[in-house]
């Protein structure tokens, strides 16, 4: 008996450290195994569905045989389901002029997104994303399958997604530490992100001793037809009349407490360019544009700060672009009649006319755990009113109740043609439903 009682007290004097080595044990075989783990699971999963859709329990409402004569009651399995969240982007204008959110509107459901975002398989992650708005009504702003599995830090994906083009055309707008997108990003690529639908692929190498990745793509084209421009034959009847993108990240960290990150970005493509009224006239009847190309360069640079002990109420992010707006000339002549376009040139294209260029640049403070205060210089040659300044100032007031909402004060400054000031105040309130995924860092 007081050899059974010295034993027991022995194993228990043992259980912490035995306990400690098989949880090591334990962990580094789990990081080892993770692949093999993803797939055995889901290969379990599969059986599991299987045995979800043909259950004992509901056997009652097959016939003779196993033939089916009702509906199955079988139970699901909850962990086959996809997470879904929504995102409410609500915005007030009370400009002291007049409103310019679209449509004139002072107060506006600007967008609901709704997310559906799951793992397929162990080869492929689905992300949908569904806008919903009184201006657009219901369209999709993204549809990605990635893949998971590649060897060599591959990663392929296909489907619509933003456009991989400087630093904040990469996030949602209701993400932004602004209202709105920089007006370099209205201007030069869209008023609510550049998407594309297509193909792209990333790498993350480092060869040089600090992270890069290197994300190029190939999409059907470069935004959205316009509704009021027809041109001969469609943009993209051949493959150059695609849109393709290049972006180079690097990233480095300078302390403890400090990184930065300074990328380059390319984007090419052949969009409708309107042509004069006088030259219209001598067209087809419906055609008043012709084809051409534009490509836009960029660099972007992002500084980070956050201290290790005050990482919670403290930080500082200070972030730029500049882009450079490259608009053709002279059009491919096939894209309009030979008998008219024949000793024409340079086409009497209207806007944009020229080359143009423009940047913003952000700094923004944390002041406590959940305020922060932001400003930003906005400056560009407008192609949309011939290459005239457009100069803007902004701040921004933000506060996070918690990670799932988001209050907004915004004031701008803003000089649309460099002629007078227009005065604009704004408020935004940002709230999420469900497990609501983060962004690309």
């Amino acid at each position: 008996m007081r050899i059974q009682i010295a034993g027991m007290v022995a194993l228990l004097a043992l259980a912490p450290s035995l306990g400690a080595q098989v949880d090591t044990a334990a962990a580094s075989k789990a990081k080892r195994d993770s692949i093999e783990k993803a797939v055995k699971d889901s290969i379990a999963l599969m059986k599991e569905l299987g045995g979800a859709l043909a259950t004992p329990g509901d056997s009652a409402t097959r016939g003779a045989g196993g033939a089916q004569t009702g509906s199955q009651t079988g139970p699901t399995n909850p962990r086959l389901l996809p997470d879904i969240s929504a995102v409410g982007d609500l915005v007030g204008d009370f400009s002291p002029k007049e409103s310019l959110q679209p449509g004139a509107k002072r107060f506006d459901v600007r967008e609901v997104e709704l997310a559906v975002q799951a793992v397929v398989d162990p080869y492929f992650r689905g992300d949908i994303f569904l806008g919903f708005s009184d201006l657009e009504g219901v369209s999709i702003e993204q549809a990605i399958l990635t893949t998971t599995s590649l060897p060599h830090q591959l990663e392929l994906k296909l489907g619509r997604f933003l456009m991989p083009f400087g630093k904040e055309n990469t996030i949602h707008r209701h993400d932004l530490h602004t209202i709105e997108y920089p007006w370099v990003i209205q201007r030069f690529l869209s008023e609510d992100g550049l998407k594309g639908t297509g193909i792209g692929g990333s790498r993350v190498f480092s060869p040089f001793g600090f992270y890069q990745e290197l994300i190029v793509t190939a999409v059907d084209r470069l935004r959205e037809r316009p509704e009021d421009l027809f041109t001969v034959e469609p943009i993209n009847k051949s493959l150059g009349g695609l849109g393709y993108s290049a972006r180079l990240r690097n990233y480095a960290d300078i302390s403890e407490a400090a990184n930065f990150e300074l990328s380059f970005s390319a984007i090419t493509g052949k969009l409708e360019r309107p042509l004069a009224d006088d030259f219209v006239a001598r067209l087809p009847e419906g055609v008043n544009a012709a084809i051409a190309r534009q490509t836009v360069l960029g660099a972007d640079l992002t500084y980070r700060w956050r201290p290790l002990q005050q990482g919670l109420y403290r930080s500082f992010l200070l972030q730029s672009e500049v882009m450079y707006q490259i608009n053709e000339k002279d059009a491919d002549t096939p894209t309009l009649p030979p008998c008219v376009a024949c000793g024409v040139a340079p086409l009497p294209f209207t806007v944009p006319a020229r080359n143009n260029t423009g940047l913003y640049v952000l700094a923004r403070y944390q002041t406590s755990q959940r305020a922060f205060v932001a400003a930003r210089y906005d400056w560009l040659q407008d192609p949309n009113i011939d290459g005239r300044t457009l100069n803007s100032g902004s701040v921004y007031l933000e506060w996070f109740p918690s990670e799932f909402s988001k209050l907004v004060g915004a004031y701008e400054a803003l000089s649309p043609t460099g002629d007078g000031v227009v005065n604009r105040l704004m408020v935004q309130a940002v709230f999420s439903l469900g497990p609501h995924k983060p962004h690309p860092f």
